[in-house]
């Protein structure tokens, strides 16, 4: 897939957008689309790269439907860049007879709690878990030994809120922080699982996965869940094994067409489900996808949003063998902008250098995904040389910016293939 013009005229509702999935508006409007985008909340602003911008709500459980849904009778496709949008853009779908997954399935993309449940009744591996209402269901929990645990709350994305907890007395004091974050106030826990972590895309015709992505996660060591890199590669030994294992989550879930991302934890042979989003990732997943598979992932999601054949002909090809992100971790008071010559001069595997605290903004260690200070992207022939590349890329971000305690991460365990 090329991403070249071929929907001129074509005018599609985009519900609510997010951070760094900018590069969607440049490939839409690059095909010839007409995006008419609703986002009244986000930090960031889009309004220069659309048709039409509508500062309405677009968010799950807030949104006017009933308005957006008569902006969307003057599209030809509605969807979303945002994870808190998601049901928000099917029953806006839905109700004015446009292509989308369904509100049902919008529903159980929100909810880890629906997911654990749909998955265990379909006999997948997945944690051993409970839902938490209250410390009598936390002790039950632990009834049967200390061990470590996950507390999440059931409809946040980007890892917010998602802490580990190593016994009860821990358990007992996060709980009710992570049932706050959760819009619901509804908070999952399980075990937590050994093993190393990779992200799985997937592209959904007919209620079959007919495109494949592996990426392999790389966590810092905080008590949340904080990616710190992500790693891509044309060639992707876990491919074949992925290949299956989102066949099941694409059943058990319920997904007819669509894009769908998933988080498994491998041990040994055994992949283990931790929880899966109908929509492309975020943190620059389509772009890096790109590079190594030739798969544009937000052509795909407008062409499915437009009821089109979501891979009408074959990818064009890797663009590269490699392609890597490092995001900046860390605490203290910015001390200025770094201009990004500063930080790739004598790096040519590292494309793109890009701040995310301003100056004079107090940053801390994260525990979720938003509260990341920058991040580098890269991608080239050798995948060792392009890891130490961003990680100097990332040190002279963090050190120019003064940020006291950023911190790097051991390498990823079978990042990538050779």
């Amino acid at each position: 897939m090329t991403g070249q013009p071929s929907h001129a005229g074509r005018r599609l509702l985009v519900v609510g957008t997010s951070p760094m999935r900018e590069s969607a508006f440049a490939l839409w409007r690059q095909m010839g689309i007409e995006i008419v985008l609703v986002d009244g909340y986000t930090t960031g602003r889009y309004e220069h790269m659309v048709y039409e911008f509508v500062p309405w709500d677009p968010r799950d459980g807030s949104a006017d439907i009933t308005r957006i849904a008569e902006l969307a009778r003057t599209c030809d496709g509605v969807t979303t860049l945002a994870d808190n949008s998601q049901i928000t853009a099917a029953t806006v779908a839905e109700e004015t007879g446009l292509p989308g997954i369904g509100r049902a399935a919008a529903k159980v993309a929100r909810s880890k709690l629906e997911q654990r449940d749909l998955c265990a009744r379909a006999g997948m591996d997945v944690p051993r878990w409970r839902h938490i209402r209250d410390r009598a269901d936390l002790d039950r929990f632990f009834a049967d030994g200390t061990r470590p645990v996950v507390l999440k709350p059931v409809d946040c994305a980007g890892s917010a809120g998602v802490l580990r907890v190593d016994d009860l007395a821990a358990a007992r004091q996060q709980w009710p922080v992570v049932r706050m974050l959760s819009p619901s106030r509804t908070v999952l826990a399980e075990d937590f699982v050994d093993g190393r972590e990779v992200c799985v895309e997937a592209v959904v015709s007919g209620g079959q996965p007919v495109f494949v992505s592996v990426c392999q996660a790389d966590y810092a060591g905080t008590e949340g869940f904080l990616a710190v890199s992500a790693a891509y590669a044309a060639v992707q030994p876990d491919q074949a094994a992925a290949w299956p294992a989102m066949a099941q989550v694409v059943t058990a879930l319920h997904l007819g067409e669509g894009i769908m991302q998933a988080e498994f934890k491998i041990n040994g042979d055994r992949w283990t489900l931790l929880e899966a989003t109908f929509r492309p990732g975020g943190a620059l997943v389509p772009d890096l996808t790109a590079r190594v598979t030739g798969v544009h992932l937000y052509e795909v999601q407008a062409r499915i949003a437009f009821g089109l054949d979501p891979l009408p002909q074959r990818p064009a090809g890797p663009v590269t063998p490699y392609a890597q992100v490092r995001f900046l971790v860390g605490g203290g008071q910015v001390r200025k902008f770094v201009p990004p010559a500063t930080v790739l001069a004598d790096l040519p595997d590292v494309k793109v250098a890009n701040q995310l605290a301003a100056p004079g903004q107090h940053v801390r260690l994260p525990l979720s995904e938003d509260g990341r200070a920058g991040y580098a992207v890269g991608w080239g022939t050798d995948a060792e040389r392009l890891d130490a590349q961003l990680r100097t890329a990332i040190d002279r971000l963090g050190t120019h910016m003064g940020l006291t305690h950023h911190q790097q991460t051991p390498r990823p365990i079978d990042v990538v293939a050779g």
